[in-house]
């Protein structure tokens, strides 16, 4: 039997906390000391207006984990396991879509990459796991 680590805390707002959520701000932190840097930003708040106002019901209420605020915006999404199934799937590619469609970098962080920093540690290990999504979305 296999047992799933799960880390989720609820914070001032009633927005969900997941795991690895404050072992990449302390990362990403440290990887752009001189950026604005902001965690469950609004989804609507990095769209134009004409995208914002057509959001449905469901999307207001979304979140993004961390953003980087600079150019181009970078919203780092920490997907966990729950992300993998069908329908977060979709709704994860519709978030994409709409942001990189409004001149946003989106870097996931998914949990099947970035294991150590799964388990809320900042080590050389998960910093290597973050580096490696930032590259990949070619921010270097």
């Amino acid at each position: 039997m296999k047992t799933t680590f799960i880390y989720t805390i609820e914070d001032e707002n009633g927005n969900i906390i997941g795991r690895g959520e404050d072992s990449a701000l302390e990362i990403i932190t440290r990887l752009f000391p001189d950026k604005v840097i902001s965690c469950q930003v609004p989804l609507a708040n990095l769209l134009k207006d004409d995208w914002a106002n057509d959001l449905s019901e469901r999307q207001k209420k979304e979140t993004i984990d961390i953003v980087v605020f600079g150019e181009p915006n970078m919203a780092i999404r920490i997907q966990d396991a729950h992300h993998r199934g069908k329908i977060t799937t979709m709704r994860d590619v519709v978030q994409r879509k709409t942001l990189e469609w409004n001149g946003v970098v989106v870097i996931d962080l998914l949990d099947i990459e970035c294991t150590e920093l799964m388990k809320e540690r900042v080590n050389d290990k998960s910093v290597s796991e973050v580096l490696k999504a930032f590259e990949r979305n070619g921010i270097t």
